[in-house]
């Protein structure tokens, strides 16, 4: 038995090994084979990172190893778009880019990423819904904090350094939570069982290098692996604003959905959910707070990105997808049905990018959210309590 997981370690492992090794040579290929190797490479890196992540619940509540887990796996999409806030500064058409790249990663992230494991899980227990584990109270609760917030930017038609102190804020807030969560029932099977046989030593070192080889591999990996899809976009004709917003972002987050899909396959739905949730939290917070910290930094001074009409509708759109998303939730019941409604609403805009359609499906998600929020908001305000979030 030892030795089969021993075997999945190290096919794991292999998958990295082409990229890595290409890398270290300065091999160059043409776009098809880069993008085949660098995705496998996240792929590999992936499976490593949810096996560590599986195993250091042993030692820490599996919301904040789920948490830490989902900030490594969506660590390219904060170098793709460091890389373009601070190009904004010194170019401005990148301003465009780095709040396209922001909102796009977050409403791909819900539109994609919770849909799919959702239909995923539905088939794989062959059940009409699955039931969420209530200790989502907490994630819940800060994206839709980190959301209300959301609105304000908007208003003000910028992003600045105030705005990315009280992300930040509310992303430290989240972190502490997770750290005094109480511990949940602890089960394992496969690697994350036999890594959890080894000794304490043996064990919490096995973590930290698969956590610290799977994050250097996959900020190795992504950057390529996002230029070569953009690369295909560019010889299809596609306009540069819609590649940043959709095409760069699919590759940036694709470790943290294939994570979520490992979790799943192996029957931890809830694990899976978690790991979205808490990606869209950190997305949601350090994502927009690391534009301004970097486009200053990159400007020499104090600065913020304005706004303009297209980039306002965007946050209006992505914040009113959120607070959506937090609202099917309430009763900690997804059905295929919820689903299909998160991957049609998401399909909409972005089939029909303009902004007549934007304001609409801005409106819609807006509008179905209000009756959810009346019927459950009992429900999730005792819920809240019952969490002692700070205690």
């Amino acid at each position: 038995m030892a030795l089969r997981h021993k075997i999945a370690i190290l096919s794991a492992f292999s998958l990295t090994a082409p990229w890595l090794i290409s890398k270290y040579i300065a091999l160059e290929f043409d776009s098809p084979v880069t993008a085949l190797l660098s995705g496998s490479c996240v792929i590999g890196s992936a499976f490593l990172l949810a096996w560590a992540c599986e195993t250091a619940e042993m030692d820490v509540p599996r919301s904040f190893a789920i948490a830490i887990a989902a900030l490594i796996a969506v660590l390219p999409e904060y170098a793709v778009d460091g890389y373009l806030a601070w190009m904004a500064a010194k170019n401005p058409e990148y301003i465009s880019y780095a709040v396209a790249n922001m909102t796009g990663a977050n409403r791909l992230l819900i539109g994609i990423g919770w849909s799919s494991i959702i239909i995923y899980a539905l088939w794989r227990f062959k059940a009409r819904e699955v039931r969420l584990d209530e200790s989502l109270q907490k994630e819940m609760f800060f994206l839709l904090i980190a959301t209300l917030y959301a609105f304000i930017l908007p208003l003000k038609k910028q992003i600045d350094i105030f705005d990315a102190i009280v992300f930040i804020s509310i992303y430290i807030a989240y972190i502490y939570s997770c750290i005094k969560s109480p511990a949940n029932e602890f089960e394992v099977a496969g690697v994350a069982a036999y890594l959890c046989s080894l000794s304490v030593k043996m064990r919490r070192a096995a973590v930290i290098i698969l956590i610290l080889f799977s994050a250097s591999a996959i900020l190795i990996s992504v950057e390529a692996f996002a230029d070569s899809l953009i690369e295909t976009g560019k010889i299809a004709g596609l306009e540069p604003f819609l590649m940043i917003q959709w095409v760069a972002p699919l590759a940036s987050e694709a470790p943290e959905l294939v994570i979520a899909f490992i979790f799943v396959a192996n029957l931890k739905y809830n694990h899976g959910i978690n790991m979205l949730i808490s990606s869209k939290v950190n997305q949601w917070t350090l994502l927009i707070a690391s534009i301004p910290l970097i486009y200053s930094v990159s400007s020499g001074s104090i600065s913020s990105l304005h706004l303009d009409v297209r980039q306002t509708h965007e946050v209006i759109l992505t914040a009113a997808q959120s607070i959506f998303a937090v609202s099917i939730l309430l009763n900690f019941r997804f059905s295929l049905s919820k689903a299909l409604l998160i991957l049609s609403l998401f399909t909409i805009q972005f089939a029909l990018p303009n902004d007549e359609v934007r304001m609409a499906v801005s409106i819609a998600y807006i509008v179905i959210c209000i009756p959810a929020f009346l019927i459950y908001r009992n429900e999730f305000w005792k819920g809240l309590r019952s969490m002692n979030f700070f205690t």
